[in-house]
């Protein structure tokens, strides 16, 4: 039960950081010209494409994650047993 408990406290952490980070580096790197367009709407939608991105984007991250670290756990454990 811990291994799945810590599976998914991981998956979950990597999907946060990945749902908020990718939309951070998005608006900074269009804004490498600050008077540039794609830089006046990434900040304009910055708080839309947050929400957005975490549900979405860390969602997606999350899940694929913690299927992977399930997976790994469960052929680990198949593997001690033989």
């Amino acid at each position: 039960m811990r291994s799945r408990r810590s599976s998914l406290l991981t998956a979950i952490s990597v999907g946060l950081v990945v749902g908020l980070g990718y939309p951070l580096v998005d608006v900074g790197l269009a804004c490498r010209v600050p008077i540039s367009e794609a830089c006046v709407w990434g900040k304009a939608y910055l708080p839309l494409t947050l929400g957005i991105s975490v549900v979405m984007v860390g969602g997606i991250v999350a899940g694929l994650l913690y299927a992977v670290l399930r997976w790994r756990h469960r052929s680990n454990s198949r593997d001690d047993a033989v």
